[in-house]
């Protein structure tokens, strides 16, 4: 996936990613959580949290800010989160 406006090299998307998955906890989903309608991608975000069991999805995604909370974690923007 690219996000152009980040503007980084594939050298830098190879060592996020190998940082990433160095510190990452790796979980299934299955697909189990349907309530965003108007992008169903979104409920993979939802649902990696609670598998997951975080505290917060830190976002910029609007679907999921809406929320702001979902099965006890709090659905933050990153200036939120820093904030806290």
């Amino acid at each position: 996936m690219d996000y152009p406006k980040f503007n980084i090299t594939e050298e830098q998307k190879t060592t996020f990613i190998s940082i990433i998955l160095e510190i990452a906890t790796m979980v299934e989903i299955l697909g189990k959580v349907k309530v965003i309608t108007e992008d169903p991608d979104d409920n993979a975000m939802l649902e990696t949290a609670v598998v997951g069991n975080v505290d917060y999805i830190i976002s910029g995604d609007p679907h999921l800010l809406e929320l702001k909370e979902f099965a006890k974690v709090k659905i933050v923007t990153a200036s939120e989160f820093l904030g806290i």
